[in-house]
């Protein structure tokens, strides 16, 4: 039985790179981005069942380097007006002088894919509903950093 859940964002199409690399027998939940909605209670509530009735033990919040609206951000794109834009986009304007300012392209990719996650970490362990769950039932959550484009997966800590 899976024990782990990746959260990725659908349009980085991750899943099949992570089964290469974790095996076929776990679960996908997406989100655009890898941004977190935590305000939709009964989405969430289901989201909730699924990991208790799936006894999922690790839960892994997924993004690569490529990630379209990462990059979008960094190369000062047009947005389209996602909600996960915006969250990336304050990560980057507010972390931009201390971390990004000067960086090659492919760092700042990396540190900005880091940034959210444990951005979205904090989400997760803000919202009660979840962080009483995962104590209760002894959930871990892990970060990982993927590029596709040359096979690697980097876990990261998102806990201090």
């Amino acid at each position: 039985m899976a024990n782990k859940l990746f959260i990725v964002c659908p349009f980085s199409c991750l899943e099949n790179f992570i089964r290469t690399h974790y095996g076929n027998d776990v679960f996908f939940l997406t989100y655009a981005g890898t941004v977190l909605g935590t305000h939709d209670f009964i989405y969430n509530s289901i989201v909730k069942h699924l990991i208790h009735q799936e006894k999922i033990k690790t839960i892994y919040l997924v993004n690569d380097t490529s990630c379209q609206f990462i990059n979008s951000v960094i190369t000062r794109k047009q947005l389209i007006g996602l909600t996960c834009e915006k969250v990336i986009e304050e990560i980057y304007i507010e972390h931009y002088l201390s971390v990004f300012k000067g960086l090659p392209l492919q760092e700042q990719q990396h540190k900005l894919a880091e940034l959210n996650i444990k951005a979205q970490v904090n989400n997760i362990l803000a919202f009660k509903l979840f962080k009483d769950f995962m104590t209760e039932y002894g959930i871990t959550i892990k970060g990982i950093i993927t590029t596709k484009e040359s096979s690697s997966i980097q876990e990261i800590q998102v806990l201090k």
